[in-house]
């Protein structure tokens, strides 16, 4: 096997072995233009200030970078990397996050942090005057693995959160399906979900681009067409269903949802 540390800009390197895939960490910050590749029979991208991981053992196939395509390639052997593993827990954490997300967008000052640190990593491990080299490649490595995990946490919190909206905004679109006949106010399903009416609004613009008033009122004229279109219900039990105190203000509801009065509306589909 080659060296332990190899950075380089191409992946046709007379440093890297062929096999390089079955024993290495392979690290790829991209710089400029796109590439594609398979990653376990997996479609994968990588663009500017991607960074993607090839684990040891990875099933990587069909590797294509465009003309343009520029990036720093950090390849770390396995026995190097498990030897400076800083804390096992976070190690596991950072595997499986990387084995689900092979690549990751940064933005750029984590980028160029990013490429700063791998620099610095080939930096001493070069140096093979110094008298505490290897002490020092070791600790230079143990840091940049935590820098990495430090990107790896700060990933899973925003993918966490942006699961948590997620599941929000389906929770409620199943209120709004259970109780939009009688409620058709945002503050009453922000109540239900324990957040404030212009965090579910927000929810809803980031999730769907639509404020949650909207698909409420679109969930309730969807029920109100369907029991306008039934001739056995009066426009009084239609009111009642829908939670009207009065005839008047139930008319005045479908003349601004429909444009027409209930009666119009009836007449027409006559």
């Amino acid at each position: 096997m080659g060296k332990d540390i190899i950075l380089t800009d191409t992946l046709n390197s007379p440093e890297i072995p062929e096999d390089y895939l079955l024993h290495y960490f392979t690290h790829i910050l991209c710089e400029n233009g796109h590439g594609q590749f398979l990653l376990d029979g997996k479609e994968q991208t990588i663009g500017k200030n991607d960074i993607c991981f090839w684990l040891p053992g990875a099933a990587v196939d069909k590797v294509l970078f465009s003309p343009d395509f520029n990036a720093v390639f950090l390849l770390v052997s396995f026995d190097m990397m498990s030897k400076n593993n800083p804390d096992i827990g976070w190690g596991i954490k950072a595997y499986m996050f990387s084995k689900e997300n092979p690549v990751i967008g940064l933005e750029q000052d984590v980028a160029e942090k990013c490429k700063h640190n791998f620099l610095l990593l080939k930096e001493k491990f070069a140096d093979e005057s110094h008298r505490f080299r290897m002490e020092i490649v070791h600790l230079q490595l143990k840091m940049l693995v935590m820098e990495m995990w430090n990107v790896f946490a700060d990933k899973m919190e925003q993918n966490m959160k942006n699961n948590d909206k997620a599941a929000l905004f389906q929770r409620f679109l199943q209120l709004v399906e259970m109780y939009c006949m009688e409620h058709r106010e945002v503050e009453y399903y922000a109540g239900k979900l324990f957040i404030t009416p212009k965090y579910l609004s927000e929810i809803c613009k980031k999730s769907s681009n639509k404020p949650a008033s909207d698909w409420i009122r679109n969930y309730a004229t969807t029920r109100l067409i369907l029991l306008l279109r039934n001739d056995n219900l009066t426009f009084t039990q239609i009111a009642d269903s829908m939670n009207f105190s009065s005839q008047s203000f139930f008319s005045r509801y479908v003349k601004k949802v429909l444009g027409v009065s209930p009666g119009e509306y009836r007449s027409r589909l006559g």
